[in-house]
């Protein structure tokens, strides 16, 4: 033991140098307790399977760490706060000048609401518009100080737009693992920031891949420890802008529980440094119904295994949470609360927001002024408190909500319309045309379609490619997910169908 512990002593001086002394000591598994080298690639305990944690040594951080040195600092961004974060080497801290995003006093909708101190903190002006940005700065800086070329990650839409943009920044390839079902926007930016897509059937494939995947692809997931301690950042951002006041609530949507989790401890380490007084913050967890169980957890519910059908706020709609248990307990330590909303009430908070603050969330961000309009409303959110609600993510990531929504208005229904008509047609190319007469014959999914193309049309396509045109025609309102279901060899597979718009324009394609 006392050589191990000291080869990995050796190994960590040699790799972070004094630097990286000052403010952490290492990485440890939450579950067995072991450490693990910090240049490992493994997001996992390689013993026992555990979360890693990354320990961070708050008696050196409050050497050089105060509320003065903070306020004069002429640092902005996230990294304002770097002696708070495992740096391991300065010449590796990669940024697109995430951070620093705006706390909002909220007027309009602090009125419709009935509330005296309302904030949004909107951090849908992160460089690839989510929050996801502030873990994967110090994600992809750690890979870079360990000498890594590429990373890959599995089935977040957010998560591989985030990392994809960064490898870019960074000068590495990067590879994404991704559903059949996944929101445009998040698909166009990860196609634009030049990452290889990988489609996958099912979560467990996915994360397989991500596993097996080649030892030069540094493997990013959710709850890595660096990742992890990027995320606490808002935290400290928030009180940090409160002048070092910590909010009666934060409210924010739930899917992992990875963000409510580490707020939790960005909160706890301000206040073990000094630089709040007191920490009386409250969690109110946000989810969307019918894949909810934290929520389900916090209230005591037994949660059922189920079919999950969400049509939007997918980014929040996990069935089996990687950190729902340390979520729980903080809620619960707290005092705080969770609530579970419908998709109609999404898509109303998401005009709510936009029309009223200006600011335009996907529907998982907007999810935040659901949940709190309940419990304000059963009073269990008082009046008179001081509330954050954070708004995670940007509403272009979802086009197809925003159509949705687009669409309820005569006049812009009209234009789109017009836009829907020959140039619609123009932009369509045959094997577009080819799969629509597909699924006019019945529902479908993309690896019979790609068969049939080639059996049947003679049109050879890779499987990303016929992703990508079922994406697109998804977006144009052409077709839509009819339902899920289980192969033999239990993969998920996604059945797609012709909607109205779809079977109209192939009938004018046909006709005319």
């Amino acid at each position: 033991m006392y050589k191990g512990n000291l080869m990995y002593r050796l190994e960590f001086l040699c790799i972070g140098g004094a630097e990286a002394k000052r403010n952490f000591t290492g990485i440890r598994c939450t579950k067995c307790g072991r450490a693990t080298p910090v240049n490992s690639h493994s997001p996992v305990c390689a013993k026992c399977g555990g979360r890693l944690e990354v320990s961070m040594d708050l008696e050196r951080v409050g050497e050089v760490v105060s509320r003065t040195l903070l306020r004069s600092s002429r640092q902005r961004g996230m990294w304002k706060y770097r002696d708070l974060l495992p740096v391991m080497n300065q010449k590796s801290i990669l940024s697109l000048g995430e951070g620093n995003t705006n706390l909002l006093r909220s007027e309009s909708l602090a009125q419709i609401l009935g509330m005296r101190r309302l904030f949004i903190k909107d951090e849908t002006t992160n460089p690839s518009g989510s929050f996801l940005d502030r873990g994967m700065a110090v994600e992809i800086s750690r890979a870079r100080a360990i000498d890594c070329r590429a990373a890959s990650c599995a089935w977040s839409g957010n998560l591989a737009s985030s990392m994809a943009a960064y490898c870019a920044r960074g000068g590495l390839r990067s590879r994404a693992y991704l559903p059949g079902e996944i929101d445009l926007g998040k698909l166009y930016q990860i196609v634009a920031y030049g990452a290889e897509i990988v489609p996958s059937f099912d979560k467990e494939t996915a994360l397989a891949g991500l596993d097996d995947s080649e030892d030069e692809y540094y493997p990013v997931t959710g709850r890595n420890p660096f990742f992890l301690e990027g995320i606490k950042t808002t935290a400290v951002e928030v009180a940090d802008q409160l002048d070092w006041i910590a909010p009666d609530w934060i409210v924010l949507p739930v899917g992992n529980g990875v963000h409510l989790s580490m707020l939790s401890k960005g909160l706890n380490e301000i206040h073990q440094l000094g630089l709040v007084d007191s920490v009386g913050t409250r969690f109110l967890a946000v989810q969307v119904e019918g894949c909810s169980p934290i929520v389900d957890a916090v209230k005591g519910v037994s949660t059922r295994k189920k079919q999950v059908s969400c049509s939007f706020a997918r980014d929040i709609a996990v069935d089996n949470p990687s950190m729902a248990e340390e979520a729980v307990m903080a809620i619960r330590a707290t005092g705080g609360d969770a609530v579970a909303v419908t998709e109609k009430e999404l898509l109303d908070s998401v005009k709510l927001l936009a029309r009223n603050e200006g600011i335009f969330a996907e529907p998982a961000s907007a999810s935040t002024i659901a949940g709190l309009r309940r419990l304000v409303g059963s009073g269990v959110v008082d009046r008179s408190d001081t509330v954050v609600t954070l708004i995670t993510g940007i509403g272009l990531k979802d086009p197809v909500m925003a159509r949705k929504i687009a669409t309820k208005n005569r006049v812009a229904r009209n234009m789109i319309s017009k836009f829907d008509g020959q140039p619609l047609r123009r932009r369509i190319g045959e094997s577009k045309v080819a799969m629509l007469v597909i699924l006019s014959e019945g529902a479908d999914y993309a690896y019979s379609m790609r068969k049939k193309l080639g059996d049947e049309w003679g049109r050879k396509m890779s499987l990303v490619s016929v992703y990508q045109h079922l994406n697109e025609l998804q977006g144009l309102g052409l077709i839509a997910v009819e339902k899920h279901e289980r192969s033999p060899e239990r993969r998920m597979r996604v059945y797609y169908s012709l909607t109205d718009n779809g079977l109209e324009f192939l009938n004018n394609q046909q006709t005319g």
